[in-house]
């Protein structure tokens, strides 16, 4: 395929809505940068937005000869901070719908309109005003648009991949196989068969020739307590949220679909379609890490500073190989546990949820239900040259526990991990559900190779 050669030089006016929370601020913002145009192509005397964007772009095109290119980037960002502010989300769409309709009537003097946000806000009158535009978001030729494959990984950052091997000890395979745990599995259409990486966190990682987490939502962390935090809410289920095409397709972003909200976000991505209907789970590592920091605080009730602080001893302790005080700081982080907001939701069900997210932040490789011979384990950590088999079970007492421990051991839930030469311990947990004493009510450590 040949290059282009002839590119013409045509004005480009960048509009950058990121960061804004008022109609004032987002007006100021939108009228300086008007201004700063203005002052290149001239100013009329229209005082009102459209009034002057139009005539900006009439008389952009008439001074160069070439059409204009428009880019707004994060165009919804302030209308995401308004969500939970009525008034103040009205005086938004206000700003918006005095700005926007010049695209329409300047459609003669356009050669190019991009805008980018992770929400769409359709009541904004912008996309049946602006007909000209086309929504990309789930059009398969464009799926792979905005991040890396694993094809243009491995054929365009070959140094950077040899680099971050070298530097950390690691086979060619190790490098590709962690940057995918933790970058890849974003998708974007129903047709889409391969996964992409997010083009940031990638070449962050091969830029430090670290593995770390480097992405962030856009301002979206403070928005998505306000939303987790409802008591509608199923956290639990939000990976392996199942969403109508019909809702993901069409339909605006609101606060009453978490699950739709997320996909928007980057938290969650499609990872199976069928009848009509979306299957959406967490793209990867990073993400999961990302959106359970902001979770698991909600489901313990308790600050993020402490859960974090616990989180650490935790982690702590596991680099130590101390067992005991694992299971003694995870004791204490699940203390008090509120019940599940959705009456349908089994605490013991929360239980097991906090349990394995308090590992995964720890950064252990955890297993649910996993089916071995005899029966189905509950939880499995790993850990460095540490394996946990966890037996969870609910009531208090050493009855409890001595039935959780014989079930593992008649079963031989454990068997599988003896032969890796990893340190293996049998861990039976009892939770009580008692109002007054809920929590971890005991738990029993047996080194089992």
């Amino acid at each position: 395929m040949g290059l282009e050669k002839d590119w013409v030089c045509r004005p480009v006016f960048r509009f950058d809505f990121s960061g804004l929370e008022t109609a004032e601020a987002l007006e100021d913002q939108i009228k300086g940068d008007l201004g700063r145009y203005e002052s290149i192509y001239g100013q009329g005397s229209y005082k009102n937005l459209k009034g002057r964007f139009l005539n900006l772009i009439r008389n952009a095109y008439q001074q160069t000869g070439h059409r204009v290119a428009v880019l707004v980037d994060e165009y919804d960002a302030p209308l995401q901070h308004s969500l939970f502010n009525s008034d103040e989300h009205e005086k938004m769409i206000a700003v918006y719908r005095s700005f926007f309709p010049a695209l329409k009537d300047g459609d003669d003097s356009l050669k190019f309109l991009f805008l980018t946000g992770i929400t769409k806000f359709t009541q904004l009158s912008l996309f049946s005003t602006l007909n000209n535009v086309s929504i990309l978001s789930l059009r398969p030729e464009y799926s792979s648009i905005c991040g890396i494959t694993q094809d243009e990984l491995v054929r365009n950052f070959s140094p950077e991949l040899n680099a971050m091997a070298g530097r950390n000890g690691w086979s060619m395979d190790d490098t590709l196989s962690k940057l995918k745990e933790e970058y890849d599995g974003y998708r974007f259409s129903a047709e889409q068969k391969e996964g992409v990486y997010n083009p940031y966190s990638v070449i962050c990682a091969l830029e430090s020739g670290k593995i770390s987490n480097y992405w962030a939502s856009s301002g979206a962390s403070s928005l998505l307590s306000s939303l987790l935090s409802r008591p509608e809410t199923d956290i639990e289920g939000l990976d392996n949220a199942i969403v109508d095409a019909d809702l993901l397709e069409s339909e605006d972003v609101s606060i009453d679909n978490i699950a739709q909200f997320l996909y928007q976000a980057g938290y969650l991505t499609i990872k199976g379609y069928q009848d009509g209907l979306y299957t959406l789970g967490l793209p990867n590592g990073e993400v999961k890490r990302a959106l359970y920091k902001i979770i698991l605080p909600l489901a313990l009730g308790k600050s993020t500073a402490s859960v974090n602080g616990t989180i650490n001893g935790m982690k702590a302790s596991l680099i130590r190989g101390d067992v005991d005080e694992v299971m003694s700081n995870l004791k204490a982080l699940v203390a008090g546990t509120p019940y599940a907001s959705k009456g349908d939701k089994p605490l013991e069900e929360r239980f097991q949820f906090i349990v394995v997210q308090s590992f995964y932040l720890c950064g252990c490789s955890v297993e649910q239900h996993r089916k071995v011979g005899g029966g189905e384990i509950d939880v499995v950590v790993h850990y460095r040259n540490l394996i946990l088999v966890l037996e969870l079970k609910i009531g208090s007492g050493e009855k409890v526990l001595e039935k959780g421990a014989a079930q593992a051991m008649d079963r031989g839930y454990f068997d599988a991990y003896c032969a890796q030469g990893k340190d293996v311990y049998l861990i039976p947990v009892a939770f009580d559900l008692d109002s007054r004493t809920r929590g971890m009510s005991g738990y029993r450590i047996e080194k089992v190779s």
